[in-house]
C-alpha cells in the first residue's frame, strides 16, 4: 500500500531507553506512608462538611505502568488517501479511571466542546463540580482574613491549613519533613527562591548557622529550563552562574568532578553558596529527565565533602501535569531542597502555585531581608529598625520528622493570602481524586494517547510510549510542498481558525530565518482528553498540509520514516535547534 508523506517532524533528542539510578540506597525497605492516614482522618475531623478532602485509597484503579511505558512498535500513526490509519485503531482506548473519559467529557467539560483544545502545558480545564462547589462552599459559609482573630476569620484559617494538608498528600510530601508554601504560580516560587539566595549571599559574616559568604550566590541551571529558572542567574551577584549547555550528561559530569571522582572546572563559581536548578520536565519538548531523580541527593552530598553549602530546585511544574510527584517526596533525604509547582495546570482552577520545601533547608528561605502583611510578629519603626519574622520564631523553622513541628510558610506568604482560592483547592483536589482516582492513571491515560498521536519519524518518537521519558506534549514543525518550513505563526493561526488550540512560540515574533524555523508548535494533552481530540488534531494537518502536498513527495511502500531524503537531512536541523525551550534556554 502507498502511503502519503506526513509533513511533521518532532522536536527533540533521541531518548535513551534506561532509568539511571540513585546512589541513594533503599535497602529494599517499604516507603512509610501512614502519614498519609494520619493526616487525612485529622483533615476530616477539622474540615467543614463541604471541604472534605477524597484521597484515592487502596481500592482505587491502578495499573502497573510498565504495560505504558514500552517504547511503541513501528509505525504509531500513518496518513493515507486522506484517512488516518493506526496500527491499533479502536474507538474507544481502556480507561484507568472510574467511568470511560469520554462520559467524564460530557458530565463534567461540556465547554470544551467548542473547539479541540491541545494547550494543557499552559492550563489544563477545570471541571464543573470542582466549580459548582467552590461556589456552594461559598455562598453557604462566611469567610473572613485568616489574619484576624474572629469567628470567620478562624474558619478561615482551619480550611486553609486543612487545604495545605490536603495539598501536600495529594503532592505525596510527608509534612513532617515538607512545608507547602502558597504562591501566585511556580514562577512566583522560583522567585522567592532566588530572592532568599540574593539576599542570604550578601550577608556576609552574619548569615545563617554562624557562616557567611558574601558576594552572592553561585547559580547552576539546566539548558531545558523555562525562563522563570535561567532568570534566577540574574541575582546571583558576584557569585556567578553557568548553563550546564550539554544537558543531563554535564549535569552528571559536574556532579561526579565535584564529589571528587575528577578534577572539575568551578564554572564561575565565586561563592561558597550555591544553588542549581532543572525541570523535572522541558516545558517545550515534555522530554522528562530520567537521571534527575539522584541529583538532588548528590547535590546535598558536595557540603559534606567540602565543596560548599549548595542547593537544589526542582521546577516540576510541567511534570506535576500529568505525573504524580510521589517518587521526588518519597526519601526526604534525596528530594530537591524546593519544589515549584502550578496547580492549575494539574486542576485547571484556581489559579495558584505552591513551592514546597524540605524542612532541614528552611533556613534559607526565613532569613530573606524582605517582610510584609502576617510574615512578621513584632516591627520596630521608632527607636531602631527591627522585626521579628515568623520564620525565625523559635520552633518556626521547623524541626524534620515533627508534623507540626513549626510554621515556615508563615514567614513567607506576604499579606492576605489569596484564601478563597484555597478553599477551591480543596475542592479542586477532591473532584479530581473522584473522576481520575490517582495521578497514575492519568500518566497511564495520556501516555496512551501520545502513543496515538505521534507519527515515528526516526528523530526520538520511541519516547512517545515510555511516561518515565516523556510527557504527553510534543513540539513539531511543519513542512510545505516545496520542502521548506511553514512558520510556525502560521500553522497556529490555522490551526486556530478550524477550532484546533495549540500553542506555538520562539524568541521573537518572526517565524523563520534563513528558511529554517526559530520556534515550533506545541500540543499537549490533559487528563480530559480523548481520542477524538487527537484525531482531530491529525486530520487537521492532513487537511490544511498533507493533502494538498501530497504530488510533491515521493510514496514508500511499508512502516517507518516516509520523508524524503532532503527532508529527513533538514529534520536533523530542526530537531538540533529546537531541543530546549526557545522561550527558557539560555545556554
Amino acid at each position: 500500500m502507498a502511503q502519503s508523506n506526513i509533513l511533521v517532524r518532532l522536536s527533540g533528542r533521541k531518548r535513551e531507553h534506561h532509568m539511571a539510578t540513585s546512589n541513594g540506597d533503599t535497602k529494599g525497605a517499604a516507603p512509610d506512608i501512614s502519614w498519609r492516614r494520619r493526616s487525612l482522618t485529622s483533615l476530616r475531623r477539622r474540615l467543614s462538611p463541604g471541604l472534605r478532602p477524597v484521597f484515592p485509597s487502596s481500592k482505587a484503579p491502578r495499573r502497573d505502568l510498565d504495560a505504558a511505558s514500552d517504547p511503541p512498535q513501528a509505525v504509531c500513526e500513518v496518513f493515507n488517501n486522506g484517512e488516518v490509519l493506526n496500527n491499533n485503531d479502536t474507538t474507544e482506548l481502556p480507561t484507568p479511571y472510574n467511568k470511560p473519559v469520554e462520559l467524564i467529557r460530557q458530565e463534567e467539560y461540556p465547554h470544551m466542546n467548542q473547539g479541540t483544545y491541545l494547550d494543557h502545558s499552559g492550563a489544563t480545564i477545570p471541571a464543573l463540580s470542582t466549580l459548582h462547589r467552590t461556589t456552594s462552599l461559598l455562598a453557604t459559609n462566611l469567610y473572613g482574613n485568616p489574619h484576624s482573630a474572629n469567628t470567620p476569620a478562624a474558619r478561615s484559617g482551619a480550611a486553609v491549613d486543612a487545604v495545605r494538608a490536603a495539598a501536600l498528600a495529594f503532592l505525596g510530601a510527608d509534612p513532617r519533613y515538607f512545608d507547602l508554601v502558597f504562591v501566585a504560580n511556580a514562577t512566583a516560587g522560583i522567585k522567592l527562591v532566588g530572592d532568599a539566595f540574593r539576599d542570604l549571599g550578601g550577608l556576609g559574616a552574619a548569615a545563617a548557622k554562624g557562616g557567611g559568604w558574601g558576594g552572592g550566590f553561585w547559580y547552576g541551571y539546566h539548558a531545558e529550563a523555562h525562563t522563570s529558572l535561567v532568570g534566577v542567574r540574574e541575582l546571583t551577584g558576584g557569585g556567578g552562574h553557568y548553563c550546564f549547555g550539554g544537558g543531563d550528561a554535564e549535569v552528571e559530569r559536574w556532579l561526579d568532578a565535584e564529589s571528587g571522582s575528577g578534577a572539575g572546572a568551578e564554572m564561575g563559581r565565586a561563592s561558597s553558596l550555591g544553588l542549581v536548578a532543572w525541570p523535572g520536565q522541558s516545558n517545550l519538548t515534555g522530554r522528562r529527565l530520567p537521571a534527575a531523580p539522584g541529583w538532588a541527593r548528590r547535590v546535598r552530598g558536595l557540603a559534606r565533602r567540602g565543596r560548599g553549602d549548595t542547593y537544589s530546585l526542582l521546577d516540576a511544574a510541567a511534570l506535576a501535569m500529568t505525573s504524580g510527584l510521589g517518587e521526588v517526596f518519597a526519601d526526604p533525604e534525596a528530594a530537591p531542597d524546593f519544589v515549584c509547582v502550578s496547580f492549575y495546570k494539574i486542576f485547571g482552577f484556581p489559579d495558584l502555585g505552591g513551592l514546597v520545601v524540605r524542612k532541614e533547608s528552611g533556613h534559607i528561605l526565613a532569613l530573606r531581608k524582605y517582610f510584609g502583611g502576617g510574615t512578621v510578629s513584632i516591627v520596630s519603626t521608632v527607636g531602631g529598625a527591627w522585626h521579628l519574622s515568623k520564620g525565625l520564631e523559635a520552633g518556626a523553622v521547623a524541626t524534620p520528622g515533627e508534623e507540626h513541628g513549626g510554621a515556615l510558610h508563615e514567614g513567607l506568604e506576604d499579606g492576605t493570602l489569596p484564601f478563597h482560592g484555597i478553599l477551591a483547592l480543596g475542592e479542586a483536589i477532591n473532584v479530581h481524586a473522584e473522576l481520575y482516582g490517582s495521578m497514575e492513571n492519568i500518566s497511564i491515560h495520556t501516555t496512551t494517547l501520545m502513543r496515538r498521536m505521534i507519527y515515528e519519524g526516526g528523530d526520538g518518537g520511541a519516547a512517545f510510549g515510555d511516561a518515565r521519558l516523556q510527557g504527553a506534549t510534543v513540539a513539531f514543525n511543519v513542512f510545505r510542498a516545496d520542502g521548506g518550513y511553514e512558520s510556525y505563526a502560521t500553522v497556529e493561526r490555522l490551526a486556530n481558525d478550524k477550532g484546533v488550540y495549540v500553542r506555538s512560540g520562539g524568541p521573537d515574533g518572526i517565524g523563520l530565518i534563513n528558511e529554517l524555523p526559530t520556534g515550533v508548535v506545541r500540543a499537549s494533552l490533559g487528563a480530559m482528553s480523548t481520542i477524538h481530540d487527537v484525531d482531530r488534531f491529525l486530520s487537521f494537518l492532513h487537511e490544511t498540509f498533507v493533502a494538498r502536498a501530497d504530488s510533491a513527495y515521493a510514496s514508500s511502500e511499508g512502516n517507518g520514516s516516509v520523508m524524503s531524503d532532503q527532508l529527513k537531512r533538514r529534520s536533523t536541523v530542526s530537531a538540533e535547534r529546537h531541543e530546549h525551550d526557545p522561550n527558557g534556554a539560555a545556554c
